[in-house]
């Protein structure tokens, strides 16, 4: 499976669901063995790269949009601390092929996929998209086959939400015809009134592709990914529930694919 994972605004928990959900997968079999996945972090920001820990940043995902002598996918993938996880690492440099980015670049990803170039590698590959709706965003939006949109339970959170999803099916009907909403995932929750209130107006916008529960605010999230590099399940038991919110997320899905399958 191909997912990628998008916020709407900034402060949406996009990379912390990136990285939950590449941790869920790899807690999941294919063929007798765990699932092994692929980490594609299209964030200048670099945050999911930073948080696996890479063997070396010498390659990254900016080699394989590069307009001038691209490499592979394949050759940009680095093992990680994270145990059946790769890496294609983001740095600030990425940021430049906004500007540079070719037809070509943009639609790379979605070539690999299609040619199932690293099939034989990962069994999954995670998409960690970046903040704007820019040609990076593009680029991961043409490579997916599935879109997770993380959001708040704020009304700029549920504008987020809904701007996401015009690009995602402007990009399914004009570029690529496989993408489909997987759900949106409304993280860091804290049951207020005006939460409960854009709770149920969400609801109403998005009906069953509106996951639920919603993922619970923890503090201590941020200590274990930011901090220590650790999935929230590894970290403690108060991260059980955010880590069971992700796996049941991921865990359905792979229900609903395989069963089609």
């Amino acid at each position: 499976m191909w997912i990628a994972v998008s916020k709407g605004k900034g402060g949406a928990g996009c990379t912390t669901a990136s990285l939950e959900l590449t941790y869920a997968a790899t807690r999941r079999t294919r063929g007798g063995r765990r699932r092994r996945v692929a980490l594609l972090d299209l964030d200048p920001q670099s945050n999911a790269t930073a948080v696996v820990e890479p063997e070396t940043r010498m390659v990254g995902i900016k080699d394989t949009l590069s307009p001038e002598s691209p490499l592979a996918l394949r050759d940009v993938l680095v093992p990680t601390a994270w145990e059946g996880v790769w890496v294609a690492p983001a740095d600030r440099f990425l940021a430049n092929r906004e500007a540079d980015i070719t037809p070509d670049g943009i639609a790379a990803l979605r070539t690999a996929r299609i040619s199932g170039e690293i099939d034989d590698l990962v069994d999954d590959v995670i998409i960690d998209l970046p903040r704007d709706i820019g040609k990076l965003s593009a680029t991961g939006l043409l490579g997916a086959e599935w879109l997770f949109i993380t959001a708040r339970a704020t009304l700029w959170g549920a504008q987020g939400a809904e701007e996401m999803r015009y690009t995602a099916e402007r990009i399914a009907s004009k570029g690529n015809q496989d993408l489909k909403i997987a759900g949106y995932i409304v993280a860091a929750y804290e049951e207020t009134r005006d939460a409960k209130r854009v709770l149920g107006e969400m609801q109403k916008t998005f009906g069953e592709k509106l996951l639920t529960p919603p993922v619970p605010r923890r503090v201590r999230v941020s200590e274990a990914i930011e901090s220590y590099h650790t999935p929230c399940r590894e970290y403690g038991a108060e991260l059980k529930v955010v880590a069971d919110t992700y796996q049941n997320f991921y865990d359905s899905l792979l229900e609903k694919v395989e069963g089609a399958s």
